[in-house]
């Protein structure tokens, strides 16, 4: 489940840069750095960016679910 997860969050990833480039490049730079909070702030805004933030939350819940993410 923890290795499922990951590929789910790694390819939100990498959809979030790539739908970054619509957006602008200040998303896609941003999105690199710090993928889920500035999904988040740009999900609010973008509706293209909703969908990976949607995936990138599945994947590393399935990651916490699974144990292999631990929040301290």
């Amino acid at each position: 489940m923890v290795i499922v997860g990951f590929f789910i969050a790694l390819g939100a990833w990498v959809w979030s840069v790539a739908r970054g480039i619509q957006v602008s490049l200040i998303c896609v730079v941003l999105n690199f750095m710090f993928p889920p909070v500035s999904q988040g702030i740009f999900a609010l805004y973008e509706p293209p960016m909703r969908a990976p933030l949607l995936f990138m939350t599945i994947g590393l819940g399935m990651m916490y679910l699974g144990g292999g993410l631990k929040i301290s």
